[in-house]
This record gives structure tokens, sequence and C-alpha cells, in this order.
């Protein structure tokens, strides 16, 4: 069974994509592309959208495999500003193309994913290691999503 986890910052994308088999879960795109990193060149929020639409596009179509996508989504706690509004039209983009692929979806919070901001990355080395390039809590927050949900689901 394999699934993937998304995570969206206002500079990127990140994604993990795993696999359980037998009784293990393993990370396939540990050392393959797992950053999707906003062009500099883009300035509108128009433009960003529909760029980073064909980039989801493209990982759906390449992992013919995933049979569900987990996304990790904003913690809002009454704080709304325009970070968190555009990263929010990315996870809506990952919204309508899951529906176009015909991919099961579900958004999950770190509190259901039993972590916190401050937590996750330790969280996440402990359960699947961690990436060699470009560690951070957004890629923590990706393969997290993904894993609970596959060791929940599947």
């Amino acid at each position: 069974m394999t699934v993937i986890g998304f995570r969206v910052s206002t500079k990127e994308i990140r994604y993990a994509i795993l696999e359980k088999r037998d009784n293990s879960i393993v990370f396939i795109n540990r050392d393959g592309e797992n950053l999707i990193k906003f062009p500099t060149s883009i300035t509108s929020i128009e433009d960003k959208v529909f760029w980073a639409k064909s980039e989801i596009d493209r990982i759906l179509r390449i992992n013919t495999t995933i049979k569900k996508i987990y996304l990790k989504t904003n913690e809002y706690n009454g704080n709304e500003n325009s970070s968190k509004r555009e990263t929010t039209y990315i996870d809506a983009l990952i919204l309508l193309s899951a529906k176009e692929h015909i991919i099961p979806v579900e958004r999950k919070l770190y509190n259901q994913l039993g972590t916190s901001s401050n937590k996750v990355k330790g969280d996440c080395e402990d359960l699947l290691g961690k990436t060699d390039k470009y560690w951070n809590n957004t890629m923590a927050d990706a393969m997290l999503v993904a894993y609970r949900g596959l060791e929940n689901d599947f």
C-alpha cells in the first residue's frame, strides 16, 4: 500500500511517499525528489497557484501506485494571516488534484498526529529517520502525516 503526505509552506511544497510492506513502512522518496520550491520569478499568487497545480498533478501522474493522500494543514488557533491564506490556496489545489486523480484525501492537524510543531522533527526522526538534504519541519510534517495515515488506515 502506497500513500503520499503533503505539507505546504509559502516557499515550498514538501511531500513524502511511504509504502507499507508486510509490517514495515518504507520512505520511498527519501533520496529522491521530495522538495518543490516555488520559483522566485513568480511574484503573483495567481501565477504561484497555477504553477503549483501543474507540479502537484505531475507528482500524482508519476506516482501511479498512490492509494491515498494525507495533507498536514495549518494550525489556526484563532490566528489567520496572509501566509496561512496563501498556503491554504495550495492545500485546496491538493484537494482538487486528488479529486481529479480519483485518490481519497484526508486533512490532519498536529493533535490528530499525536505531536506538536515543537516535537514533529524529533517524532519523525524516531519513526522514519530524516532526509539527507533540506531537513525541516515542513518535511517532517509531510512524512509524519503520511506515516500516521498509513499506520492507522492500512
